[in-house]
């Protein structure tokens, strides 16, 4: 790409980032993950509630998170869940599958921007996620089962060279700070290497531990408990329209939606890349980007390791990632393909649209198993759809309570109430909305200090400061690794 070209496209692409996100659309693409539906997901009251003591826009991981700890700290609430569409039919039910943070990568760049102690806290909430999954899962007993939520061996397989010398300098970075980590992490290179774990053309490998899900039947259940406590109200085919605040002393907000009015003492936005429909002063700082997946077809001679392994693989620019099913079909659940075609051809950035396929993601995806794996060949794309992320303009969530100069309401004194937000997961939802989703509610209940020493809360809280600084420019340079201009 010529540098000339550079500003221009930098320009267009900023444009879409500054656009209002609006409402999820009406008729999405077909998740594989979502068949069959749950039996709750159209569920409505007759009449939307009037009232309640906690709104929560979303019904998503981190929505399904704050009611569930919500409640585990004062059961006697009463809460509302406002969905646009069906239940749990956004990111978190449309996603990869993975319970994978990349941390020798991400500690790597966190420790540039941020620091050391930052760095090391944010690396260790999303590492803590695994585990919080899977003793979730456990607490379930049977119907968890149902989630399959798995402990797997993760393989992160790079196919360019720079970059996988990169790869084993941040690996040996991370293990530095990390030294209890440190055998659990093996790198491997060399042909004769590789094909023990069915790679090929690749420069290398880095293997460690990560888990596997399938997160909408898994939420399900979890909804499923929360419904049947009858503390809780799921209200799909809701859309909020708009929120303000009102003259009560006992519930100062209204939230306005397609089915009527219901006031409440907490509004609780997890909406992810959609917030800026209600909160436009986060366009161009929080912003949609469409992820494209697949599930493909293997051939009989490639291995069944859905049960034990996942995949990511990582190319000179961007990666995908891959689970597989554990069970005896082996269809990989592949997805990503951003950007592989180039910026000029994108049609994902800044694009909430779920209803439509990513033809330049669907070009390159295709490829990835006979390119990656020595028995790749023959792969077919059995079904594919998209999905709807939401980025920030420095790369970190945003957890925190709503302030007057992000939505020209007047705040109020959090005893009384209060509107928070809990959105931007920048792609790696499954290592951050259910931790961020637990502290964000012990935050609204006035007991922060539970959280305070494994929850990041300067470094994913709104300050003006923060979000000053961020523009799509900025971003786009930062993401998108274009030159200065």
């Amino acid at each position: 790409m010529a540098e000339t070209t550079v500003p221009s496209l930098l320009h267009k692409l900023a444009s879409r980032l500054n656009r209002d996100p609006g409402a999820p659309v009406e008729k999405p693409t077909e998740s594989f993950w979502q068949d069959p539906r749950l039996s709750f997901a159209d569920e409505q009251s007759e009449s939307l509630p009037q009232e309640s003591d906690v709104v929560i826009i979303g019904s998503g991981i981190a929505g399904i998170s704050v009611a569930q700890h919500l409640l585990r700290l004062q059961p006697s609430q009463k809460i509302t869940i406002l969905e646009a569409r069906s239940a749990i039919s956004g990111a978190t039910g449309r996603n990869g599958g993975h319970i994978k943070a990349v941390p020798w990568a991400d500690y790597y760049t966190l420790n540039q921007t941020l620091g050391k102690e930052s760095a090391m806290k944010i690396t260790k909430f999303r590492l803590a996620h695994l585990d919080a999954f899977v003793n979730e899962a456990a607490a379930l007993g049977e119907a968890g089962k149902v989630g399959l939520v798995r402990r797997v061996e993760g393989v992160s397989a790079v196919f360019d060279k720079e970059s996988w010398e990169s790869a084993k300098v941040k690996l040996e970075a991370w293990l530095e700070d990390f030294p209890e980590h440190r055998e659990k992490w093996s790198v491997h290179e060399g042909e004769e290497e590789l094909k023990k774990f069915g790679i090929v053309n690749a420069y290398g490998c880095i293997k460690g531990p990560s888990g596997a899900a399938w997160p909408y039947r898994f939420l399900g259940c979890v909804l499923s408990k929360l419904l049947a406590s009858g503390q809780v109200s799921l209200e799909t085919h809701t859309i909020a329209d708009e929120v303000r605040r009102s003259q009560s002393q006992i519930r100062p907000y209204e939230v306005h939606t397609s089915r009527g009015t219901i006031s409440a003492k907490h509004v609780i936005h997890c909406t992810n890349a959609y917030a800026a429909h209600l909160l436009p002063f986060l366009k161009g700082k929080l912003w949609p980007l469409r992820g494209q997946m697949t599930v493909q077809s293997v051939p009989a001679e490639f291995p069944r390791l859905g049960a034990s392994r996942s995949w990511s693989t990582m190319w000179a620019r961007g990666f995908d990632y891959i689970t597989q099913s554990p069970g005896e079909d082996g269809s990989l659940y592949l997805g990503g393909g951003f950007f592989q075609g180039g910026p000029e051809k994108d049609e994902d950035l800044g694009n909430a649209d779920d209803s439509q396929l990513s033809a330049q993601c669907l070009e390159h995806l295709e490829t990835v198993p006979p390119r990656a794996f020595a028995h790749g060949t023959g792969a077919k794309i059995d079904k594919k759809w998209t999905g709807i992320m939401g980025f920030t303009g420095d790369g970190l969530p945003l957890v925190d309570r709503v302030r007057e100069f992000m939505s020209g309401r007047a705040e109020c004194d959090q005893g009384i109430g209060g509107e928070w937000i809990a959105a931007g997961w920048d792609g790696y939802g499954m290592v951050h909305c259910w931790l961020a989703g637990k502290a964000l509610a012990h935050i609204v209940m006035g007991r922060e200090r539970e959280v305070s020493k494994w929850f990041p809360r300067d470094e994913f809280g709104c300050t003006r400061e923060r979000l000053d600084k961020m523009s799509p420019e900025g971003a786009l340079k930062r993401f998108l690794g274009l030159l200065e201009t």
